[in-house]
């Protein structure tokens, strides 16, 4: 008899996990509560670790063909002088690439679908319970051998479950948005490389990461009470603070996608034959560029110990117990990396934080 999967969420780990299995026999179905899937944000960095898992779902050569690869990681004051180099790729040909969100999106969506997975849109789980049932809006129960809750860090399938152990916010906030390289053609030839702003002063920074050779990605941060952070956004404010950057800075969206940098854990990942994965169990601050990679492996692992498990309660705390240490080791380096967020006085950055060599070394096997 096929086995039956339901997935809440059709994000990055939803759908990875909904395209593995469906892959090695299952039918499984995604419940996606917009009016279609798509990803939310702007840009994303996947390193070796997460290239990996596109390998395996044969989507990598698309999505590195729609991707940007730097040489280099520089660390810059607000005046623009240099604070750090860090080179690309890391050592053991560790890569780092970068891409719209919109890209990676694509491509494990076209992945699921090709595979079989059902997309079913409009449907918001609200719940599960633990004999692997999700439960939508509608007072619909949806039973399956396995229900995974890929529904985001506000998952109400984990919290349905009594599942969060703890959720730390941290004083940090931050704006994403996609800029067209064409409204700024003075840096297109200027700064080809990953650039990481600082004010320490001001508590004030700018992400500058080229996506592909279209859209550029930048990060707006500070601490959340800074009136550089309210909306609408004061262009004025950011041109003076970071004044190298003023063609760039001096148009900006009056309210694009704001967050605050927070990690979740869990109690535990699994309840009977209910999963939980990606930012629903384990969202990490995004100071070392991991959490998608994290989520994707995450969710690839989780499809392969449970694709011909007879056992699925068992198989899901054997996957948590393989992979929960080295995902809880991002997480606490991901922490430090928003401790650590800005320079001391005379501080070099020339080394890459040892959990992020770790992390994206990290294997299938």
């Amino acid at each position: 008899m096929t086995r039956t999967a339901e997935v809440a969420g059709a994000g990055f780990a939803g759908l990875t996990v909904a395209t593995e299995l469906a892959r090695r026999g299952w039918r499984v179905r995604v419940h996606e509560a917009g009016p279609r899937p798509r990803a939310f944000g702007a840009g994303i960095f996947l390193w070796t670790n997460g290239l990996r898992v596109l390998t395996e779902l044969g989507v990598v050569e698309w999505v590195l063909a729609r991707s940007y690869e730097a040489s280099q990681w520089e660390e810059r004051d607000s005046d623009d002088n240099e604070l750090g180099i860090r080179p690309l790729p890391l050592p053991g040909g560790l890569r780092m690439v970068t891409m719209t969100r919109r890209t990676l999106h694509t491509a494990l969506l076209t992945a699921a679908e090709a595979a079989g997975v059902e997309i079913r849109t409009g449907s918001r789980v609200v719940a599960a319970e633990p004999g692997g049932v999700l439960v939508t809006e509608d007072g619909a129960r949806w039973p399956a051998d396995l229900a995974v809750g890929a529904d985001g860090i506000r998952s109400r399938v984990r919290d349905s479950l009594g599942l969060l152990a703890g959720h730390e916010l941290f004083p940090y906030g931050m704006y994403r948005f996609l800029v067209p390289l064409a409204r700024v053609p003075e840096f297109r030839g200027r700064w080809r490389n990953y650039l990481n702003f600082l004010d320490a002063g001001l508590r004030r920074r700018v992400l500058y990461v080229p996506c592909d050779e279209r859209e550029l990605y930048l990060l707006l941060g500070a601490v959340h009470t800074d009136e550089a952070l309210r909306q609408p956004l004061d262009p004025a404010v950011w041109c003076e603070t970071f004044p190298v950057l003023r063609p760039l800075l001096a148009e900006l969206p009056p309210a694009p996608r704001y967050d605050r940098y927070e990690v979740l854990r869990l109690e535990r990942w699994s309840v009977g034959r209910v999963a939980v994965v990606g930012d629903a169990a384990h969202a990490m601050p995004p100071t070392l560029g991991q959490g998608a990679g994290t989520a994707v492996m995450n969710a690839l692992r989780l499809a392969r110990a449970v694709a011909d498990a007879r056992d699925v309660p068992v198989a899901l705390r054997n996957w948590e117990s393989d992979n929960r240490p080295a995902t809880e080791l991002v997480q606490a380096e991901s922490v430090i990396g928003v401790r650590e967020l800005f320079p001391r006085d005379g501080e070099r950055r020339d080394k890459w934080p040892e959990g992020a060599v770790h992390a994206a070394g990290r294997d299938l096997v």
